[in-house]
């Protein structure tokens, strides 16, 4: 503790000194801003914690609106991050099967992935997007590149952070209903609107769907969101946002897939998710700023397999429960401008406790077993943040984040990032490097209770170290934006699953393995006018593994690219608007990938080839009435997906849906 407090102090005494001694020209500097206005356009906060204008951000980052979010149709948050260059998303089968998503060549675990400012990952990075609809989402933000210095361990790859809608103006309800082939049916309603100082919104939605294979292929999902806030302008912002979702998925198909091996009829899983974020922020002066974030996330999930003699060797059932208190507490401090140099400090604490319940049990068999294990462990951290703006030209963004872990001990992840806006061109040149780490999970750290599988207490986290250079460049005035960055990441200490311990790894886990990806994403947008807007996506990706830690792993061999990341993947998105009607055509392109195979009868894992796919997405909306008696309007709307019924395996083995379809009403009142 006496660390902490050392930096605690240190922290309280420079703002002290600096108020005295430059409190009044960081107010008139201040004062002379707000006389001027400037239109901001497009704001990030995760990429600094602070609203940046997106033309401003030195870092590689994405943001998703609710305008785009509409007009795709999509109810799986997933669907949308498609559409992002450097993320490679896999969906195992059906709609609600496991979504994996693989940022610049990383794992589908260096994901960190933030509901209101709150992370929602399992410890250790996991997280399936299979649940998580796009139900009451105002936007997503995505921000590429490893942000450990900002946010700590699982922000190796990318934060994907998603914001909940914020309620305005007088009291709106939206209700929609909608129904489908393969027995698809989404309801939704929301509430929303502000009085004064407080906004309130309320979302409700429920989706149900029969998968394409003939047994046991049914999902279903339940998402209640909420937001409210209070706020005073220039002096206080409070907010309180809940999410919970509870699914149930029918899971058919085994390792093999539905392709080679035998379904399952009664084989399921059942999940629920709850987060809690609690946001408060204060102006103590025009120049110093404090907020303070609490977050509780818990997952319950339950697996049931009973005893089928065609498939299964025994009954499998298991109950895990993952439980996570953050706090997070960060100052903003702007200093005086000096020099035509304007400078934003963030220095903040967080905290983190995550605790760990599970219990599995194998019955019917010849070999019985049950295992249980609780676990928990905790994470303090401080971190340092400078901005620095030249003339609305030049920004430098530097930051160091240090980690004290109760497993891993301490841990120190830098990151710097600039960016120039070319006078009378307008390219924004841009490059960063940073370091992230990604800690153990509970079962690499403590094991699940069993002889079989050992955690080891003494794991390192993975790391990734990395850099970038990319350019942004306007054309026209605005009718196009085309952008293109080349990324490097080389990952080491990667936790590997060892089969026979040895005197070097007595456990069943160990950081032995090391392997690199380097790339380059282009996105180009173009506004030819008349309702059109077209973009497009491309990601050119190399990945090689460059230490297998000599374990003789199929999945993993040294000098072989990574498992199920296309070298090539693109997106071309058509969006148009024709007075009442709004059209939106989006084609996915996903190149051949290495995958493994394991057969099902001889249970030989061998690595395989998937083949590559286009897809062809179309969705539209048209206003049936405005502003009639008792309506404020009525939308027809609806969507076609894998519009041409291809057939294609985003997961070698695992068969998608063809051709499906949704049409509904929504209303307003």
């Amino acid at each position: 503790m006496t660390r902490w407090n050392s930096i605690a102090t240190g922290w309280v005494l420079t703002v002290v000194l600096w108020s005295c001694g430059s409190g009044s020209a960081s107010g008139q500097m201040l004062g002379a801003v707000s006389e001027e206005p400037v239109e901001l356009g497009p704001v990030v906060v995760t990429a600094t914690k602070t609203e940046v204008p997106l033309k401003q951000v030195a870092a590689s980052a994405t943001v998703i609106t609710k305008e785009q979010i509409e007009a795709r149709q999509v109810t799986q948050v997933s669907d949308l991050l498609r559409d992002v260059p450097g993320l490679s998303v896999r969906q195992q089968s059906s709609r609600g099967s496991v979504v994996s998503i693989f940022p610049r060549g990383g794992n589908s675990n260096f994901n960190l992935v933030l509901i209101d400012g709150v992370k929602v990952n399992d410890a250790g990075g996991a997280y399936d997007f299979g649940d998580l609809s796009t139900d009451n989402i105002e936007r997503i933000e995505i921000v590429r590149g490893p942000h450990s210095a900002l946010y700590g361990s699982d922000a190796m790859g990318s934060v994907i952070q998603i914001f909940t809608k914020r309620g305005t103006g007088a009291p709106r309800v939206e209700a929609s209903f909608a129904g489908g082939n393969l027995k698809t049916f989404e309801e939704k309603v929301h509430l929303g609107g502000g009085v004064g100082q407080l906004d309130y919104s309320l979302g409700l939605g429920r989706n149900d769907t029969n998968g394409h294979l003939p047994i046991n292929d049914h999902f279903g999902e339940t998402t209640l969101s909420g937001r409210m806030g209070f706020a005073l302008e220039k002096a206080l912002d409070l907010s309180l946002t809940v999410r919970y979702t509870d699914s149930h998925l029918d899971i058919p198909t085994e390792t093999g897939g539905d392709r080679f091996g035998v379904l399952d009829p009664n084989q399921s899983s059942h999940q629920q998710r709850l987060v809690v974020s609690g946001k408060a922020s204060h102006s103590l002066t025009p120049w110093w700023q404090q907020t303070l974030q609490l977050g509780w996330y818990r997952r319950n999930f339950a697996f049931d397999d009973p005893f089928n003699p065609v498939v299964d060797f025994s009954a499998f059932h298991s109950k895990d429960e993952e439980r996570r208190l953050s706090v997070d507490y960060f100052w903003n401090l702007t200093a005086p401008t000096v020099l035509d140099v304007s400078s934003l400090f963030t220095a903040g604490f967080a905290f983190e406790r995550e605790e760990f319940d599970q219990r599995a049990a194998a019955t019917e068999t010849d070999f019985p077993f049950a295992s249980a294990n609780e676990a928990s462990r905790h994470n303090k951290a401080g971190y340092l943040q400078g901005q620095f703006d030249w003339k609305k030209v030049l920004f430098l963004t530097a930051g160091f984040r240090v980690d004290g872990n109760s497993t891993f001990g301490t841990e120190v992840t830098p990151r710097v990032s600039a960016a120039w806006i070319v006078p009378y061109l307008g390219t924004k040149l841009r490059s960063g490097y940073g370091e992230g780490i990604k800690e153990p999970s509970f079962i690499e750290n403590f094991g699940d209770g069993s002889q079989f599988v050992i955690g080891n207490p003494d794991l390192r986290p993975e790391r990734i170290r990395s850099w970038e250079v990319g350019l942004d460049q306007p054309l026209f005035q605005g009718l196009v934006d085309f952008s293109v960055t080349y990324f490097h990441n080389h990952f080491e200490d990667l936790i590997a699953f060892i089969f026979s311990p040895t005197p070097g790894c007595p456990a069943s886990f160990c950081n032995v393995q090391k392997a690199k990806a380097e790339g380059v994403e282009l996105a180009a947008t173009i506004r030819p006018g008349y309702g059109l807007i077209i973009g497009g996506a491309y990601t050119f990706l190399d990945t090689t593994v460059l230490d297998d830690g000599g374990i003789g792993s199929v999945a993993l061999q040294k000098g072989q690219s990574l498992l199920r990341r296309p070298r090539h993947a693109g997106t071309l998105s058509i969006d148009h608007v024709w007075h009442r009607l709004h059209t939106s055509l989006t084609a996915t392109f996903v190149g051949d990938r290495p995958d493994i195979f394991t057969d099902p009868a001889t249970f030989e894992t061998r690595r395989v080839t998937a083949q590559g796919y286009t897809t062809v997405d179309l969705a539209g909306s048209y206003l049936l009435f405005k502003d009639t008696r008792h309506l404020q309007e009525l939308t027809l709307f609806g969507k076609i997906q894998n519009l041409f019924d291809h057939d294609y395996q985003q997961v070698f083995g695992f068969s998608t849906p063809g051709i499906t379809w949704l049409f509904g009403l929504k209303g307003t009142l």
